[in-house]
């Protein structure tokens, strides 16, 4: 950035070593069945409570279905795909730590269930100690390249970090000199962005 030496006086990054969470490997159970008619079946192992969006997106990464659910005994769904032309499709189940993306193939007369080509996205875990520095873990399985982006309230870039495309990356950031105020992380990773709020 053009004032990035300006902003680093504002805050000092530290780059120290942090552990690595314990991530969770995804939701505990998912299964996507294809049925006869362009039905599907999606059954989601019961997670304890946690709330969980299921989207269907269309090749052009448009959301087309969304619907947000407690799976407190886990997830049973049936989806009838008739009124959906042919194409490639993905099923997206997100909860607090991860997303699993399930593509599907729709054809004149069919769903196909691509099960060799389901991945699981870990989000980025961030959290705020009372010091003032921020713990920043993210496991990027898929090696995408990926930068942090934090803003102020007012929604200006005060920072930014390229971090290149390693598999698991663990940042300490020491924000404790900014103002009190509300700010953002953003983590851009390939095309998606992960947003996480901080109040100072």
């Amino acid at each position: 950035m053009k004032n990035l030496n300006i902003q680093k006086m504002v805050f000092t990054i530290a780059l120290i070593a942090v552990p690595l969470m314990s991530f969770a490997d995804g939701f505990p159970f998912v299964k996507l069945t294809s049925k006869e008619n362009k039905m599907i079946t999606l059954r989601v192992g019961s997670a304890h409570s946690d709330m969980t969006s299921i989207k269907i997106k269309n090749q052009f990464g448009e959301v087309i279905y969304s619907e947000t659910v407690e799976n407190v005994n886990g997830i049973l769904k049936n989806f009838d795909l008739k009124h959906l032309e042919s194409g490639s499709y993905k099923i997206e189940l997100e909860n607090a730590l991860n997303i699993e993306v399930l593509p599907i193939t729709i054809t004149w007369d069919s769903v196909m269930v691509a099960h060799d080509q389901f991945t699981t996205l870990h989000k980025p875990f961030i959290k705020l100690r009372a010091n003032g520095t921020v713990d920043f873990n993210f496991l990027n399985l898929n090696a995408n390249l990926t930068s942090v982006i934090i803003s102020n309230e007012k929604g200006n870039v005060i920072y930014k970090e390229n971090l290149g495309n390693n598999s698991d990356i663990e940042k300490r950031y020491d924000i404790s000199s900014l103002e009190k105020g509300n700010y953002q992380f953003i983590v851009q990773n390939g095309d998606r962005n992960f947003k996480h709020s901080i109040a100072l």
